[in-house]
Parts: C-alpha cells; structure tokens; sequence
C-alpha cells in the first residue's frame, strides 16, 4: 500500500473516533435544543390524478402566472399530479393552490382551479373520455 492511501485512511479514522466521542459524550445530556419543523401539506395517497376541466391550460416551469410557459395543456387532458403549493390563492376570480403535474414526460405547474381530482388514473381516464365526448 501506498502511503498517502494508509495517511488517509489514518484521518478517516480519526474523525470517526473524534464525531463518535462527541455523539456518546451528549448522549446523557438533556440540553438536546428542541428541533421544530414547518408543517407542509402532503399528499394524502402516493399520486392523485388530475383532468383538465377548462378549454386550455398552461404548464408552467414555477408555480407563478409570471413564470415561464412550457407548453399549453387542452381540456381533457390526464394528469398526474406530484404535489400542492401550500399557499392558496386568486387569479381571474377563481381560487385554487398551484400543483406539480407531469404529462407526457414534461413536468411543471398548473393552477388547479382548473382540475378535476381523481383518486385513480382509470376514474380520471374515463372523466377525461366524458369531456372530450
């Protein structure tokens, strides 16, 4: 073995010995400072799934009116949707929580003011065969 590899190795040890030392050295203490989170909405299931219920709608790159299009999603359109903005809001009079989607390999934003929700890709599916008629 080389010597810079055993040095090495050395060090890695050292530090290991010296975060370990520290971790059991704190270990009885009771001035642990309190850790509190933020609460953010989750989604309840894994993924829900969403369908267009407005004539068009746009794919956005943020959650964010003035934030860039990627592309125009119809009504009608299945999609999938990754998660909700946790600040509820108003544009054109509607209110709604802007939500993460993917559809057709693209990913982004859409307000969902404008969405259906579904609990399964098959009920959305068949909404989705109901509005295109």
């Amino acid at each position: 073995m080389n010597l810079w590899y055993i040095f090495s190795m050395k060090i890695c040890l050292l530090i290991l010995l010296l975060v370990s030392n520290l971790f059991l050295s704190c270990k009885d203490k009771k001035g642990f400072p309190d850790i509190k989170l933020t609460a953010t909405k989750v989604l309840s299931i894994q993924s829900r799934w969403s369908v267009i219920n407005s004539t068009h709608l746009r794919l956005r790159e943020k959650p964010d009116l003035d934030s860039k299009a990627i592309t125009t999603l119809w009504k009608g359109y299945v999609l999938e949707v990754i998660s909700q903005n946790t600040v509820s809001e108003i544009l054109d009079d509607e209110e709604g929580y802007w939500y993460q989607v993917k559809y057709g390999g693209l990913q982004g934003w859409v307000f969902g003011a404008y969405l259906q929700f579904f609990d399964s890709k098959e009920n959305a599916e068949r909404s989705s065969r109901e509005i295109k008629g």
